[in-house]
């Protein structure tokens, strides 16, 4: 969950303190010539496009971060849920989407290199909508929801002075599916496309980050499981990316997964590819208006191999994944933006569709059964206008149009229970279905603070 879900300054944490302290001549060369350092790619979705933090104490920075929002669906649902949505998911309420403190370790350095790690404690609509639908921590002990749910990032390692940088790390860091950062404010709409909603936003487990060139970046790591604290299978999953940046106008990515990551169907394995390519074609801020034009697209392709007794557990066949995003981003002046994003995908296998929060005891009508054959296609048209008084505050103004080939969006009669809170017994349960429509529309207002 992206670029992996967002261009994170971790990779450059070493590099980066020296080279603002002027390295001398013999200094490691990835001091001398940090990572992604020649250029200006703060115009990239999924990067941070902040100057550097002023919250910084020697070797220790300090972050906070506030995400307010108020979001309007049009259907009007009467629990005020809005499903699906890992971004502002309460309709008609002012609310915080995402706030979090954070320590990012980065300035003590040696000839062998240093110790990096950052400790960011989160909480927010967005925590329940994420980390919260995490039913692995129901598996087994001591792995509660309660015991990570608040955690955005926790890592540590160590940076390794080779070649441009080598970073080794352990713990839970953002995912590198989708492109889009799991921090709104990073993005350049507010809400997710579909393929960043159905993929992960976070991975728990190790990873390498090697710099083999100032304009390369290699990566590889090992985790429980799509999305999750623990994992499902009887391994552990895996996965690779490439970030290259041959221009300060262009980035390019590829990364690869596999991992078994069906609860019900031990048998089944997961095949992921994501890819994404980022171009400005125009950008001169000497202009007063039309300053800068930038797309961004990601393709993804993966495939759900089940096992052999996957009809006898209620699950769909083997089938593919695909989906797409084309984001177009116009810098009007230095604190207007706006930008237009449509995207569309397909899950014939019901693999990464994002089910009912599993509190609520419902399915979706589909159900993936093999009785009853879930093959979900979606598409989504985003505009979003940007106003950016100060790098540090960000308002956004946003409306969004859903569409899917059956009822998957909240509509006027929720999706919790009667009158918007659940049966208070089996046979109210029985009786009740979640309201769910084939559309779905909204606009949203948010204001971020982060420094």
């Amino acid at each position: 969950m992206r670029l992996a879900r967002s261009l994170f300054a971790l990779t450059l944490l070493a590099p980066r303190v020296a080279l603002a302290q002027s390295p001398p001549p013999d200094a490691p060369l990835d001091v001398r010539e940090a990572p992604f350092s020649v250029g200006d790619f703060t115009w990239m979705h999924g990067s941070n496009y902040q100057p550097a933090s002023p919250l910084r104490l020697g070797p220790v920075t300090a972050s906070f971060y506030v995400d307010a929002f108020y979001a309007w669906q049009f259907a009007r649902p009467i629990d005020e849920t809005i499903f699906v949505s890992t971004t502002a998911p309460r309709h008609g309420e002012l609310g915080i989407n995402l706030a979090y403190l954070g320590l990012e370790l980065s300035g003590i350095d040696t000839p062998a290199g240093g110790p990096i790690g950052r400790l960011e404690v989160q909480f927010g609509s967005t925590t329940e909508a994420v980390q919260g639908q995490d039913s692995s921590t129901a598996r087994g002990l001591y792995l509660a929801s309660r015991a990570l749910q608040y955690l955005k990032q926790a890592t540590a390692g160590w940076h390794f002075h080779l070649l441009h940088g080598l970073n080794l790390e352990a713990g839970v860091f953002p995912s590198y599916i989708g492109l889009d950062s799991y921090l709104p404010q990073e993005n350049w709409c507010y809400t997710h496309p579909f393929l960043s909603d159905f993929t992960p936003y976070y991975l728990t487990g190790l990873r390498a980050q090697l710099h083999p060139s100032q304009n390369v970046r290699i990566e590889a790591w090992l985790v429980n499981g799509w999305q999750t604290f623990g994992r499902w299978g009887s391994t552990l999953a895996g996965g690779y990316s490439v970030h290259g940046r041959p221009s300060e106008n262009v980035a390019l990515t590829h990364l690869a997964y596999a991992g078994q990551d069906q609860p019900s169907d031990p048998d089944a394995v997961r095949f992921y590819s994501d890819n994404s390519a980022m171009l400005r074609v125009w950008h001169d801020h000497n202009r007063r208006w039309f300053q800068s034009l930038a797309f961004a697209l990601v393709g993804d392709l993966g495939y759900e191999r089940r096992g052999p007794a996957a009809g006898t557990r209620g699950l769909p066949p083997s089938g593919i994944m695909a989906g797409a995003a084309l984001s177009a981003r116009i810098e009007w002046t230095r604190t207007l933006m706006s930008t237009l994003r449509g995207d569309v995908y397909y899950d014939a296998s019901a693999a990464v569709v994002t089910p009912l929060p599993a509190v609520t005891g419902y399915t979706l009508p589909g159900n993936g059964s093999a009785e009853n054959p879930f093959a979900w296609l979606g598409a989504g048209l985003t505009a979003t206008f940007d106003w950016r008084p100060s790098p540090w505050l960000l308002v956004r103004v946003e409306y969004a149009h859903r569409a899917a080939n059956q009822p998957y969006f909240s509509g006027r009669g929720g999706i919790t229970g009667p009158d918007g809170v659940p049966p208070v017994d089996d046979a109210a349960r029985a009786a009740w279905r979640p309201d769910l429509r084939r559309t779905d529309d909204r606009v949203i207002a948010n204001v971020t603070l982060r420094m």
